[in-house]
């Protein structure tokens, strides 16, 4: 039997997750996602994930986290 429910994306959270389980119990779902963007739209998301971020450290600050979190041995390799 199939059932088709439409939800926003905004609507989904862990109770949507927990009445899933209380509504099928141990049975095997199929949750099939339509995408109603354009890809402009898609797009625009994309390029929206890329760029800077606001931090309180600065670029030289991180430059120095970034070396002093770096560590280098040497290994005993036998052949």
């Amino acid at each position: 039997m199939q059932h088709t429910y439409q939800l926003n994306t905004e609507n989904l959270n862990l109770s949507f997750i927990e009445a899933v389980k209380a509504m099928f119990g141990k049975k095997e779902v199929k949750i099939v996602i339509e995408d109603v963007q354009s890809e402009d739209e898609k797009e625009k998301l994309f390029y929206s994930l890329f760029g800077s971020w606001q931090g309180e450290e600065t670029g030289d600050e991180l430059v120095k986290q970034i070396y002093s979190a770096r560590v280098s041995s040497s290994r005993d390799i036998e052949l």
